[in-house]
Protein backbone atom coordinates (compact mmCIF):
# COMPACT_ATOMS: atom_id res chain seq x y z
CA UNK A 1 0.00 0.00 0.00
CA UNK A 2 1.12 3.48 -0.42
CA UNK A 3 0.84 5.71 2.15
CA UNK A 4 0.91 9.77 2.07
CA UNK A 5 3.43 11.27 4.11
CA UNK A 6 4.64 15.11 4.62
CA UNK A 7 7.69 16.77 6.13
CA UNK A 8 6.75 20.36 6.74
CA UNK A 9 10.46 21.60 5.84
CA UNK A 10 13.14 20.13 3.47
CA UNK A 11 15.41 18.15 5.35
CA UNK A 12 19.32 17.69 4.97
CA UNK A 13 20.29 14.59 3.10
CA UNK A 14 17.05 13.26 1.86
CA UNK A 15 18.66 12.17 -1.04
CA UNK A 16 20.41 9.51 0.67
CA UNK A 17 17.19 8.30 1.76
CA UNK A 18 16.32 4.78 0.35
CA UNK A 19 13.52 4.33 -2.10
CA UNK A 20 10.03 3.52 -0.47
CA UNK A 21 6.78 3.01 -1.69
CA UNK A 22 5.57 5.74 0.09
CA UNK A 23 4.44 9.47 -1.66
CA UNK A 24 6.88 11.85 0.14
CA UNK A 25 5.68 15.64 0.00
CA UNK A 26 7.90 18.60 1.39
CA UNK A 27 5.99 22.03 2.82
CA UNK A 28 3.43 22.72 5.49
CA UNK A 29 0.23 21.13 4.37
CA UNK A 30 -3.14 23.31 4.36
CA UNK A 31 -6.60 22.05 5.90
CA UNK A 32 -7.76 20.17 3.10
CA UNK A 33 -4.15 18.32 2.78
CA UNK A 34 -3.82 17.70 6.40
CA UNK A 35 -6.88 15.39 6.21
CA UNK A 36 -4.89 13.15 3.75
CA UNK A 37 -1.82 12.70 5.98
CA UNK A 38 -0.65 9.19 7.30
CA UNK A 39 2.80 10.07 8.27
CA UNK A 40 4.17 13.42 9.06
CA UNK A 41 7.71 14.96 10.41
CA UNK A 42 7.32 17.69 12.10
CA UNK A 43 9.43 20.42 13.83
CA UNK A 44 8.10 23.19 16.43
CA UNK A 45 6.93 25.90 13.84
CA UNK A 46 4.57 23.16 12.98
CA UNK A 47 3.26 22.65 16.57
CA UNK A 48 0.19 19.53 16.48
CA UNK A 49 -2.49 20.81 19.19
CA UNK A 50 -5.73 18.82 19.89
CA UNK A 51 -7.43 20.82 17.13
CA UNK A 52 -4.86 20.18 13.96
CA UNK A 53 -4.37 16.38 15.02
CA UNK A 54 -8.22 16.24 15.07
CA UNK A 55 -7.85 17.49 10.97
CA UNK A 56 -5.45 15.25 10.48
CA UNK A 57 -8.04 11.84 10.38
CA UNK A 58 -6.09 9.57 8.62
CA UNK A 59 -2.56 10.76 10.18
CA UNK A 60 -0.80 7.07 11.95
CA UNK A 61 2.34 8.32 12.70
CA UNK A 62 4.75 11.67 13.42
CA UNK A 63 7.96 12.26 13.91
CA UNK A 64 9.71 15.35 15.96
CA UNK A 65 12.60 16.47 14.17
CA UNK A 66 14.59 16.43 16.99
CA UNK A 67 14.32 15.35 20.77
CA UNK A 68 11.52 17.87 22.07
CA UNK A 69 8.42 17.14 21.57
CA UNK A 70 6.79 19.77 23.79
CA UNK A 71 5.20 21.06 20.83
CA UNK A 72 3.09 17.90 19.96
CA UNK A 73 -0.28 17.26 22.21
CA UNK A 74 1.26 13.44 23.46
CA UNK A 75 -2.09 12.78 25.44
CA UNK A 76 -4.36 13.65 22.20
CA UNK A 77 -2.76 11.79 19.90
CA UNK A 78 -2.82 8.97 22.37
CA UNK A 79 -6.49 9.50 22.24
CA UNK A 80 -6.82 9.62 18.64
CA UNK A 81 -4.39 6.47 17.93
CA UNK A 82 -1.45 8.35 16.54
CA UNK A 83 2.13 6.51 17.44
CA UNK A 84 4.75 9.98 18.35
CA UNK A 85 7.92 9.77 17.88
CA UNK A 86 11.03 11.79 18.17
CA UNK A 87 14.99 11.43 17.30
CA UNK A 88 16.87 11.57 20.32
CA UNK A 89 20.00 10.08 19.36
CA UNK A 90 20.94 11.94 16.70
CA UNK A 91 20.93 15.58 18.58
CA UNK A 92 23.16 13.97 21.09
CA UNK A 93 26.88 14.98 19.89
CA UNK A 94 26.32 18.48 18.49
CA UNK A 95 24.08 19.88 21.21
CA UNK A 96 26.60 18.53 23.77
CA UNK A 97 29.75 20.04 22.09
CA UNK A 98 27.51 23.75 21.46
CA UNK A 99 27.43 23.09 25.46
CA UNK A 100 31.69 22.95 25.77
CA UNK A 101 31.41 25.57 23.75
CA UNK A 102 29.09 28.09 25.69
CA UNK A 103 31.39 26.67 28.59
CA UNK A 104 35.15 27.50 27.20
CA UNK A 105 33.76 31.03 25.68
CA UNK A 106 32.51 31.60 28.79
CA UNK A 107 35.46 30.77 30.98
CA UNK A 108 38.35 32.46 28.78
CA UNK A 109 35.81 35.76 28.17
CA UNK A 110 36.14 35.53 24.18
CA UNK A 111 33.42 37.13 23.48
CA UNK A 112 34.27 40.41 25.38
CA UNK A 113 37.60 40.18 24.69
CA UNK A 114 36.52 40.43 20.58
CA UNK A 115 34.68 42.91 20.99
CA UNK A 116 36.56 44.79 23.27
CA UNK A 117 39.89 44.35 20.21
CA UNK A 118 37.27 45.18 17.71
CA UNK A 119 36.54 48.80 19.38
CA UNK A 120 40.47 49.28 20.30
CA UNK A 121 42.06 48.16 16.74
CA UNK A 122 45.13 46.86 18.78
CA UNK A 123 46.34 44.81 22.12
CA UNK A 124 44.57 45.87 25.60
CA UNK A 125 45.37 44.78 29.11
CA UNK A 126 41.86 42.49 29.96
CA UNK A 127 41.22 40.81 33.07
CA UNK A 128 42.56 37.60 34.06
CA UNK A 129 40.36 34.65 33.08
CA UNK A 130 40.06 30.79 34.43
CA UNK A 131 41.04 27.78 33.30
CA UNK A 132 39.12 23.96 33.79
CA UNK A 133 40.97 22.82 36.62
CA UNK A 134 38.76 22.99 39.85
CA UNK A 135 35.76 24.71 38.00
CA UNK A 136 32.29 23.35 38.58
CA UNK A 137 29.98 22.39 35.75
CA UNK A 138 26.30 22.00 36.92
CA UNK A 139 24.55 19.38 34.49
CA UNK A 140 20.32 20.11 35.19
CA UNK A 141 19.02 16.87 33.42
CA UNK A 142 21.55 14.11 32.66
CA UNK A 143 20.01 12.37 29.82
CA UNK A 144 21.98 11.46 26.53
CA UNK A 145 23.04 15.06 26.08
CA UNK A 146 23.62 15.74 30.22
CA UNK A 147 25.86 12.47 29.92
CA UNK A 148 27.54 13.26 26.58
CA UNK A 149 28.76 16.93 28.00
CA UNK A 150 30.32 15.67 31.12
CA UNK A 151 31.91 13.10 29.19
CA UNK A 152 33.68 15.74 26.54
CA UNK A 153 34.10 17.91 30.24
CA UNK A 154 36.03 15.73 31.98
CA UNK A 155 39.03 15.01 30.25
CA UNK A 156 39.89 18.88 30.14
CA UNK A 157 40.26 19.16 34.26
CA UNK A 158 36.21 20.50 34.99
CA UNK A 159 34.56 18.66 37.92
CA UNK A 160 31.30 17.00 37.59
CA UNK A 161 27.90 17.23 39.26
CA UNK A 162 24.17 16.63 38.10
CA UNK A 163 20.68 16.36 39.19
CA UNK A 164 18.17 14.37 37.60
CA UNK A 165 14.82 13.47 38.73
CA UNK A 166 14.77 10.10 38.87
CA UNK A 167 17.89 10.30 40.95
CA UNK A 168 21.69 8.99 40.66
CA UNK A 169 22.67 7.63 37.51
CA UNK A 170 24.36 3.93 37.98
CA UNK A 171 28.15 4.50 37.18
CA UNK A 172 28.14 8.39 37.02
CA UNK A 173 28.96 9.91 40.58
CA UNK A 174 28.23 13.06 41.23
CA UNK A 175 24.02 13.73 42.02
CA UNK A 176 23.36 16.21 44.01
CA UNK A 177 20.02 17.87 44.48
CA UNK A 178 19.59 21.17 42.45
CA UNK A 179 19.64 23.16 45.76
CA UNK A 180 23.37 21.99 46.24
CA UNK A 181 24.13 22.10 42.79
CA UNK A 182 23.05 26.01 41.97
CA UNK A 183 25.23 26.96 44.98
CA UNK A 184 28.22 25.29 44.36
CA UNK A 185 28.52 25.11 40.54
CA UNK A 186 30.96 27.47 38.53
CA UNK A 187 28.84 26.66 35.27
CA UNK A 188 24.88 25.83 35.29
CA UNK A 189 23.96 23.71 31.87
CA UNK A 190 20.39 23.57 31.54
CA UNK A 191 20.00 19.79 29.46
CA UNK A 192 16.60 18.78 30.50
CA UNK A 193 13.74 18.45 28.12
CA UNK A 194 10.75 20.87 28.95
CA UNK A 195 7.44 19.36 30.98
CA UNK A 196 5.05 20.65 33.59
CA UNK A 197 7.95 20.49 36.24
CA UNK A 198 10.81 21.97 34.38
CA UNK A 199 9.20 25.11 32.58
CA UNK A 200 10.34 27.75 34.59
CA UNK A 201 12.72 25.58 36.80
CA UNK A 202 15.51 28.36 36.44
CA UNK A 203 13.77 31.22 37.90
CA UNK A 204 14.37 34.01 40.21
CA UNK A 205 15.03 32.12 43.27
CA UNK A 206 17.20 29.37 41.47
CA UNK A 207 19.13 32.28 40.03
CA UNK A 208 19.75 34.22 43.18
CA UNK A 209 20.98 31.06 44.52
CA UNK A 210 23.69 30.57 42.04
CA UNK A 211 27.13 32.29 42.91
CA UNK A 212 27.79 35.90 41.72
CA UNK A 213 30.74 34.04 39.81
CA UNK A 214 28.99 31.59 38.26
CA UNK A 215 27.56 31.33 34.85
CA UNK A 216 24.07 29.86 33.13
CA UNK A 217 23.57 28.00 30.07
CA UNK A 218 20.79 26.28 28.32
CA UNK A 219 20.96 24.04 25.62
CA UNK A 220 17.77 22.40 26.85
CA UNK A 221 14.34 23.87 25.99
CA UNK A 222 13.83 27.53 26.69
CA UNK A 223 11.01 28.24 28.98
CA UNK A 224 13.14 26.01 31.31
CA UNK A 225 14.49 29.60 32.29
CA UNK A 226 12.32 32.51 33.39
CA UNK A 227 14.01 34.88 30.79
CA UNK A 228 12.98 38.19 32.22
CA UNK A 229 13.80 37.10 35.99
CA UNK A 230 17.66 36.57 34.27
CA UNK A 231 17.29 39.80 32.39
CA UNK A 232 16.76 41.10 36.01
CA UNK A 233 19.66 39.27 37.75
CA UNK A 234 22.15 39.71 35.43
CA UNK A 235 21.05 43.77 34.89
CA UNK A 236 22.41 43.79 38.81
CA UNK A 237 25.54 41.32 38.72
CA UNK A 238 23.51 38.61 40.23
CA UNK A 239 25.26 36.06 38.32
CA UNK A 240 28.52 36.59 35.91
CA UNK A 241 26.77 36.07 32.61
CA UNK A 242 24.96 33.11 30.23
CA UNK A 243 24.35 31.73 26.98
CA UNK A 244 21.40 30.53 25.74
CA UNK A 245 20.93 28.86 22.06
CA UNK A 246 17.00 28.35 23.05
CA UNK A 247 14.61 30.85 24.11
CA UNK A 248 11.06 31.30 26.08
CA UNK A 249 9.18 32.39 23.29
CA UNK A 250 11.10 31.77 20.17
CA UNK A 251 11.86 33.65 17.37
CA UNK A 252 11.02 36.31 19.82
CA UNK A 253 13.98 37.14 22.21
CA UNK A 254 12.95 38.67 25.79
CA UNK A 255 13.40 42.09 25.58
CA UNK A 256 16.86 43.13 27.43
CA UNK A 257 18.73 39.83 26.53
CA UNK A 258 20.29 41.24 23.24
CA UNK A 259 22.09 44.55 25.33
CA UNK A 260 23.84 42.49 27.72
CA UNK A 261 27.37 41.96 27.01
CA UNK A 262 27.85 39.57 28.98
CA UNK A 263 25.21 37.23 27.21
CA UNK A 264 26.57 34.65 24.33
CA UNK A 265 22.87 34.36 22.01
CA UNK A 266 22.83 31.52 19.80
CA UNK A 267 20.03 31.22 17.06
CA UNK A 268 18.77 27.69 18.59
CA UNK A 269 21.46 25.74 16.50
CA UNK A 270 22.29 22.75 19.06
CA UNK A 271 22.01 20.81 15.80
CA UNK A 272 22.81 22.56 13.14
CA UNK A 273 25.27 20.28 11.61
CA UNK A 274 25.67 18.65 7.98
CA UNK A 275 26.18 15.45 10.33
CA UNK A 276 23.92 15.49 12.86
CA UNK A 277 21.01 16.99 10.26
CA UNK A 278 21.43 14.08 8.45
CA UNK A 279 21.15 11.41 10.92
CA UNK A 280 18.37 13.38 12.33
CA UNK A 281 16.58 13.42 8.64
CA UNK A 282 17.25 9.10 8.91
CA UNK A 283 16.17 8.38 11.98
CA UNK A 284 12.73 10.50 11.47
CA UNK A 285 11.91 8.64 8.01
CA UNK A 286 12.64 5.37 9.32
CA UNK A 287 10.35 6.12 12.46
CA UNK A 288 7.44 7.17 9.84
CA UNK A 289 8.20 3.73 7.65
CA UNK A 290 8.25 1.57 10.68
CA UNK A 291 5.18 3.23 12.22
CA UNK A 292 3.29 2.92 9.05
CA UNK A 293 4.54 -0.48 8.29
CA UNK A 294 3.53 -1.79 11.66
CA UNK A 295 -0.25 -0.37 10.85
CA UNK A 296 0.13 -2.07 7.82
CA UNK A 297 1.34 -5.62 9.60
CA UNK A 298 -1.38 -5.35 12.38
CA UNK A 299 -4.32 -3.70 10.49
CA UNK A 300 -4.96 -0.75 13.43
CA UNK A 301 -2.49 1.74 15.03
CA UNK A 302 -0.13 1.43 17.72
CA UNK A 303 -1.49 3.24 20.98
CA UNK A 304 1.01 5.56 21.88
CA UNK A 305 1.10 5.19 25.70
CA UNK A 306 1.94 1.38 25.19
CA UNK A 307 5.27 2.98 22.96
CA UNK A 308 5.93 4.84 25.72
CA UNK A 309 6.69 2.56 27.80
CA UNK A 310 9.22 0.47 25.48
CA UNK A 311 12.80 1.48 25.70
CA UNK A 312 13.17 1.69 22.19
CA UNK A 313 15.42 4.70 20.84
CA UNK A 314 12.96 7.03 19.12
CA UNK A 315 9.82 6.33 20.79
CA UNK A 316 8.43 9.26 23.03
Amino acid sequence: MCYQCQAITPLSGWNHMPKTANQWEFGVPDGRHLKTIHGLITTPEFSLTRERLEQMEQVIVVSAYGTGYDYIDVDAASNFGILVTRTPDAVVSATAELGLTFIMALMRQIVPHDVAMRAHSGLIPVPLAHDAHHQVVGIIGYGRIGRELAKLLKPIGFDIMYTREHGPWHDHPGFVGISDLLVSADFVVVATPLTRRTRHLIGKDALQRMKPTAYLINIGRGACVDEEALVRVLQVDGIAGAALDVFEDEPRITEGLESLPNVILSPHVGTRTWETRARMTRDAFDNIEAGLKGFADDGKAVNMESWARRPVSGWV
